[in-house]
């Protein structure tokens, strides 16, 4: 497996996937770039997954897989006595794509490409972005996220929507497989509302949201004007929010008049954010009808759901699709006057709320928990190495 994400990052979805294979015995190597190494390549067991950091030059944001450093680095590693017998690219930005493409010079493999975000064509690079990366590298972003696409054997895609679009590319549908994020059911377990509030400073007494983000805060002013729509009929309300500690929202908030209501307690370490998210009685996912959204899958929803708590989201792309078929929350419009109504509505209803939790966990439990997950991901590997051999 070779990503272009930072090692924290890649604990989302690469590593979760390589981690579930190899408890059922495969053996995996996952490339991903160093958090903050510039020189040397470091390899170490991650979970017994076998993770190859490699360094980069550059810094922040920018160290998602653009550094020639990075790449040529990857190069030399792969150029090793490497027994692999499949190889899975997570998307295709340079330090993915060409070090792959030289190991398959010479080891010609069976090839799988991940896509887990719509990010050029008016995608999440419109807002995840300042104008001037846009303006630099918008079409080099484009290119290197679809022009390898054909290359593979199998296509792995985040959302339906990106199946569609690996389609438009010229990639035999046969070969797409959808593969959402999971949900860690052993990690994020359901505990009672009231344990944990006093060490995150959460009183008792309030109705608490949960909002849960790592970098990309996203929709989020949809929440803030929900909640001063909200307070007005239960002033006992506190937002929380997990992540990236963002300075515009808590400007907004003070502007709104309920900065004391809006709670960021920022990046927690792996062990607490669990039990921080424990605190709440809902969890917010603003997810407005634009393109970014509608090729995505979030993965803080299979946290929700393992933590036993009801949704409140909008009906855009895959949430459209999950909430209708499965009852684990409530579609609301992108308003923030309807999206406060149907907070109100499971403050209100106790015996909704607690329904909604319990069927959110039965389907972390019986569709989205890792092991249901890479299940398909076995299919597909199995599939495309019949395939391989084939041609």
């Amino acid at each position: 497996m070779v990503a272009h994400h930072r090692r924290f990052k890649a604990a989302i979805r690469s590593h979760a996937l390589a981690r579930e294979l190899v408890k059922r015995g495969h053996s995996v190597t996952l490339i991903v770039i160093s958090n903050t190494r510039r020189f040397r390549l470091v390899e170490e067991d991650w979970d017994s997954v076998r993770v190859v950091e490699s360094p980069d030059l550059l810094w922040g944001r920018l160290r998602s897989g653009w550094d020639p450093w990075n790449i040529l680095n990857r190069i030399r590693y792969l150029k090793g006595n490497h027994e692999f017998d499949i190889v899975h690219a997570f998307e295709t930005r340079p330090a993915t794509i060409y070090p792959i493409l030289y190991l398959l010079k010479s080891k010609p493999l069976p090839l799988v490409i991940d896509w887990i975000d719509w990010w050029g064509r008016g995608g999440l690079m419109l807002v995840n972005r300042p104008f001037w990366y846009q303006k630099i590298l918008g079409r080099f972003e484009t290119y290197f996220e679809e022009h390898f696409r054909p290359l593979a054997h199998s296509t792995t895609v985040i959302s339906q929507a990106l199946g569609k679009r690996a389609e438009g590319l010229g990639v035999d549908p046969g070969t797409i497989s959808w593969i959402p994020d999971g949900a860690d059911i052993d990690l994020f377990i359901p505990r009672d509302r009231s344990r944990y509030r006093s060490q995150f400073g959460i009183e008792q007494d309030k109705f608490v949201l949960g909002y849960s983000a790592l970098d990309v805060i996203d929709d989020a002013e949809l929440v803030l004007h929900a909640l001063k729509h909200l307070l007005l009929t239960h002033p006992e309300t506190v937002l929380i929010t997990t992540g990236k500690v963002s300075r515009r929202l808590q400007q907004l908030a003070l502007d709104l008049g309920i900065a004391k209501e809006f709670r960021q307690l920022g990046f927690l370490p792996a062990s607490q954010l669990p039990l921080a998210l424990s605190c709440a009685d809902v969890f917010l996912l603003p997810f407005r009808d634009k393109i970014s959204n509608i090729g995505r899958w979030p993965h803080k929803l299979g946290d929700y759901m393992a933590l036993a708590r009801p949704t409140v989201t909008n009906p855009v792309g895959e949430m459209r699709t999950l909430f209708t078929e499965e009852k684990i929350g409530l579609l609301a419009d992108e308003t923030p006057v309807d999206f406060a109504q149907k907070i109100f509505q499971l403050i209100q209803d106790e015996e909704l709320r607690l329904e909604l939790g319990r069927n959110a966990r039965r389907i972390a439990e019986t569709k989205f928990a890792w092991p249901h997950i890479v299940d398909r991901l076995e299919q597909c590997y199995g599939e495309t190495l019949e395939r391989s051999v084939q041609s």
